[in-house]
């Protein structure tokens, strides 16, 4: 069982071991042919190369089914090496899969602790069972829990302030579930509003209501990112801000907001404020831009206004409407269509670094005070 062996077949890893990794052995079943000594130094990470007489050794975790990734999670994961503890069983049936070889060791354990997403999909009624999804088996879905580190949530837009989303999460067998590691949470929305802001009822009670349950499964969250697409009119963005800044109310290092959709008006941002990185697309209402930039400027660190390319809505940027100096203290990254004078920059722009022509798509973040 030493690491200068090459590989030891599965059925003598099942006689040093026995009972205790029988259950371990059968989920192998599926792959023991006749050509089992061949599938054995696959499945270890060895090819065989034919006319030679040495093995050359391959990534091999990446490449097994769903359900034996899902298993050996549970294995490595659900047991300590204790006497009193009841699955104690499960952790020493967990030593034959990380010291088969070393090749093996290192690839399950990378594929687990150091890259694990979670994706829950919520544009159905149930989760999906592709790999790095959250499957439904109770012990499973466990250990897994415990080993993501981030977690990707996409559902319609409207799902949110229709309680769609919280219902799927507890069909899902969320309810009450709790991410404890991870520390990094995606919030993909799209396709918008289904019906007017003004006829929906009960807005207000399922904001609240989602945001509570994003932070009780990830309450050691300290990064949330948010991006929403296929968003057309006033009411889509004039939400996204209530939504944003209601997510915004804990505390965190890092809020990102991305938005991926053409001509949208922005207006509905204008509750939202503390950003540090603004991006804005040429066709978005060149007052409104002004406006968000404006009222950023204390936290702004880089902003890229492609779409102010015209000298007279300089002056809105540097100059309030009483006739005040604007300061951005913080801004290091400029990109403008028009060009600055040096006393301009100097008197507004104290910390920039780097002043470019450029254009882009509408990009919000901010960073909330720690």
């Amino acid at each position: 069982m030493g690491e200068s062996e090459p590989y030891m077949p599965i059925s003598a890893v099942v006689t040093v071991y026995e009972p205790a990794v029988m259950s371990v052995a059968s989920m192998f079943g599926v792959m023991m042919t006749a050509r089992r000594d061949v599938l054995e130094m696959e499945l270890l990470g060895w090819r065989i190369p034919w006319g030679r007489k040495s093995a050359h050794r391959k990534t091999v975790a990446q490449y097994l089914p769903s359900h034996i990734i899902q298993r050996i999670t549970h294995h490595i994961t659900h047991g300590q090496d204790k006497s009193t503890h009841s699955l104690d069983h499960l952790s020493r049936a967990a030593h034959p899969l990380v010291g088969v070889c070393r090749n093996w060791r290192a690839s399950t354990l990378s594929l687990f602790y150091a890259h694990y997403n979670v994706d829950i999909n919520c544009s159905s009624m149930h989760m999906s069972m592709r790999r790095r999804m959250v499957p439904t088996t109770p012990q499973i879905s466990e250990c897994v829990r415990a080993l993501a580190r981030s977690v990707r949530i996409t559902a319609p837009f409207a799902g949110v302030f229709g309680g769609k989303v919280t219902r799927i999460l507890n069909a899902s067998g969320f309810d009450g579930a709790v991410f404890a590691g991870v520390d990094r949470v995606w919030l993909n929305f799209y396709a918008g509003l289904t019906e007017p802001v003004d006829e929906m009822h009960n807005v207000q009670g399922e904001i609240t209501e989602f945001v509570k349950r994003v932070w009780m499964m990830f309450p050691h969250a300290e990064h949330l990112h948010m991006q929403v697409s296929l968003f057309t009119d006033s009411d889509d963005s004039q939400m996204v801000a209530t939504l944003l800044g209601a997510l915004a109310t804990r505390k965190l290092q890092t809020i990102e907001y991305v938005h991926v959709s053409s001509g949208v008006r922005i207006g509905g941002l204008a509750g939202v404020t503390g950003l540090t990185h603004i991006r804005v697309q040429d066709d978005a209402s060149l007052t409104e831009c002004l406006d968000l930039v404006r009222r950023n400027a204390q936290t702004l660190v880089e902003a890229d206004l492609g779409v102010v390319d015209a000298m007279d809505c300089l002056p809105k940027l540097t100059v309030d409407d009483s006739g005040e100096l604007i300061t951005y203290p913080k801004l290091r990254s400029l990109a403008i269509h028009v060009n600055l004078l040096p006393e301009v920059t100097a008197a507004s722009f104290p910390a920039l670094e780097t002043l470019r022509r450029t254009t882009g798509h509408l990009h919000v973040a901010n960073e909330s005070p720690t």
